[in-house]
């Protein structure tokens, strides 16, 4: 936990949910986005709550059962950003990992190490060296981004935006810094690697099957 609060995690998805790639423990196997970054993030968060941009069908609710989350869904004509707000509104965590599922190979430790990182923070979040971060993976105490959130007079529609917009205006922030404070808990930065495309799903499938591989032969 982040002091004595409880760890909230929040999982918004925005179109890649359904794509597979080999479970990490099983590399015959197949596993949606989502399920990896569930499987990451549940052993870690005390609260999930999972926010669809697009209405899931049953089977995609029954794959994400067994983790425990609360579901939410982006209704039609809402703002996507305004829903999101709206999760961390719902939860009863004082810090919220935002997280989306299009950073399968995530991992359990990088996770704990944002919550850790976020004690007496607004607002701990991975940066490069070149100063770019990732405000779509990072842990937020939900009062500050809340209260900031309604001093702005205007907030992009798309979660993105809005989120670069807000991380940009917290004050106290705490940055990690992803190639030297995050990469010794993750050599690779498989954690950092997104799925945008069809060319990078091929390349996060790859990633998986080898991890799986060394998983493997490491039992």
């Amino acid at each position: 936990m982040v002091g004595n609060s409880p760890r909230g995690a929040i999982i918004y998805t925005s179109g890649m949910e359904e794509k597979t790639i080999s479970r990490q423990f099983s590399p015959d196997e197949k596993g949606m986005l989502l399920e990896y970054v569930l499987d990451s993030v549940w052993t870690v968060a005390d609260e999930l709550t999972v926010v669809f941009k697009n209405e899931p069908d049953l089977s995609m609710i029954e794959a994400i059962s067994p983790f425990g989350g609360r579901v939410a869904n982006v209704h039609q004509g809402e703002n996507p950003s305004s829903a999101l707000l709206s999760a961390f509104r719902s939860s009863k965590a004082e810090h919220c990992l935002l997280v989306t599922e299009r950073v399968p190979l995530l991992k359990p430790n990088v996770v704990l190490a944002l919550f850790e990182a976020a004690r007496s923070f607004d607002l701990a979040i991975p940066r490069w060296d070149d100063s770019r971060s990732e405000p779509l993976l990072a842990v937020y105490r939900g009062k500050a981004l809340l209260r900031l959130s309604s001093s702005l007079k205007t907030l992009s529609p798309e979660v993105g935006g809005a989120m670069k917009t807000l991380s940009d205006q917290l004050f106290d922030v705490k940055f990690l810094s992803i190639e030297s404070e995050l990469r010794e808990l993750d050599p690779e930065l498989d954690s950092f690697f997104r799925v945008d495309d069809d060319a990078s799903l091929i390349q996060a499938r790859r990633r998986a099957s080898v991890r799986g591989s060394r998983l493997k032969k490491a039992d």
